[in-house]
């Protein structure tokens, strides 16, 4: 991994050194903004290691199959062993294994690791570099910057900050580890025994609490010797393929763990002096139909005092929603001055109250009526009567009178 050059170096007169660098690309500047001190925290970098797998399948075999013969109307508990370099040679020099007083063990299951080989189906990218970026993010629920508050105990505690503690792990390495396992009895019947408490596991995760991984069982292979002069041996052979991953504490010379908080961003007001009272309308100006797609995704803005207002308001998507949200109803033939709607005016979010008579327009037989020619009040109540000034009106209100109440409805 290239070496991290401190400071923005002139690039024209501090040319890449071949002999420093071992990358193609830019050498990384160093980021403060990723320096957070670890000495703080209680989190114990993670570690994933060959023998944590080794672990793994023998504590399986030794605890959750627990391979048992009955032998003289006892039961016998197989013990299982890893097999170290010595032990190996003498089994496959002499094809059994005898302990220190030369007896010859058996019942026995002896374990060797034999290969290891980087997993196929999920390779990594071929760079000297780590790829930006990937890594496992954990989120802490709790941290300095956000803590939690009882509430039948207050605790005084700092005002809310749009910060989170992030711990970020590198993405292991994952591998396939391949076993060989042989199997050692006296007798026949006893390898059969043997076998069939081994086979109905094949395909589990093998391991204990949350170290484990799948383990593949392949076929078994048998062998019984019977040399003159000699103890016979009745032994079977398997191998186990076994899908780990293995996480070291340091790589590439650094911690496989980061700490990092999300970032704050800092984002300016936008307002806009309209000199409009928007609830005193059902037209909106030009300038605040411009941010209608920012606002309803999720952004607000600040719109200025207008006539009779001296206050600033923030229109968010749920107020700017009510603004647009602009529908009809058609008015019921009452009398010669009144007609009857059937709806229910809109909440405005602003006050929590009905939206005003100033927010609806009347058309009788398409001409517009002007507000000062009747009287009402909205209300949330499922139907709505209107009555007109017939005086200022000029006419009467007839049956077959064409009038449409348009504003803001529920």
């Amino acid at each position: 991994m290239p070496r991290q050059r401190k400071g923005n170096l002139d690039r024209k007169t501090h040319k890449p050194d071949p002999q420093r660098t071992e990358s193609s690309r830019p050498d990384l500047e160093l980021n403060r903004a990723n320096q957070v001190r670890r000495d703080d925290d209680v989190v114990r970098t993670p570690r994933r290691t060959l023998y944590d797998i080794d672990f793994a399948i023998k504590w399986f075999i030794e605890n959750e199959i627990q391979p048992q013969l009955t032998e003289n109307n006892e039961t016998i508990k197989v013990p299982v062993i890893f097999a170290n370099g010595e032990k190996w040679d003498n089994v496959r020099r002499l094809g059994y294994l005898r302990d220190e007083k030369g007896m010859l063990q058996a019942p026995i299951i002896v374990l060797k690791r034999n290969t290891l080989g980087e997993r196929d189906q999920m390779k990594k990218l071929d760079i000297n570099r780590p790829a930006s970026g990937n890594q496992i993010v954990v989120r802490q629920k709790y941290n300095a910057r956000n803590r939690y508050e009882d509430s039948f105990h207050s605790f005084p505690k700092d005002s809310p900050r749009e910060s989170e503690e992030l711990f970020l792990i590198n993405v292991p390495e994952f591998v396939d580890v391949e076993y060989d396992m042989m199997i050692w009895t006296d007798f026949s019947t006893q390898m059969n025994e043997m076998i069939e408490q081994l086979m109905p596991y094949g395909g589990f995760a093998w391991g204990n609490e949350n170290n484990r991984y799948q383990t593949l069982m392949r076929p078994f292979t048998f062998e019984t010797i019977n040399p003159i002069g000699e103890d016979r041996i009745v032994r079977a052979n398997t191998t186990l393929t076994v899908k780990g991953h293995l996480l070291a504490a340091q790589e590439y010379r650094m911690s496989t763990v980061q700490k990092a908080y999300s970032i704050k961003r800092i984002q300016f007001d936008t307002v806009l002096d309209i000199g409009l009272d928007l609830f005193s309308t059902t037209i909106l100006p030009e300038q605040l139909l411009k941010f209608a797609s920012r606002i309803l995704g999720g952004s607000s803005i600040t719109v200025g005092p207008g006539s009779g207002r001296i206050e600033y308001i923030t229109i968010d998507a749920e107020t700017m929603e009510y603004l647009t949200n602009l529908s009809e109803k058609a008015g019921a033939f009452v009398a010669g001055d009144e007609i009857l709607v059937t709806g229910a005016a809109a909440i405005n979010p602003q006050t929590e109250l009905a939206a005003t008579k100033l927010e609806f327009t009347i058309h009788i037989n398409g001409q517009f009526i002007d507000q000062d020619v009747f009287t009402w009040t909205p209300t949330t109540l499922p139907t709505q009567t209107i009555t007109f000034d017939t005086g200022l009106l000029g006419y009467s209100i007839e049956s077959d009178d064409v009038i449409i109440v348009k504003g803001r409805w529920a």
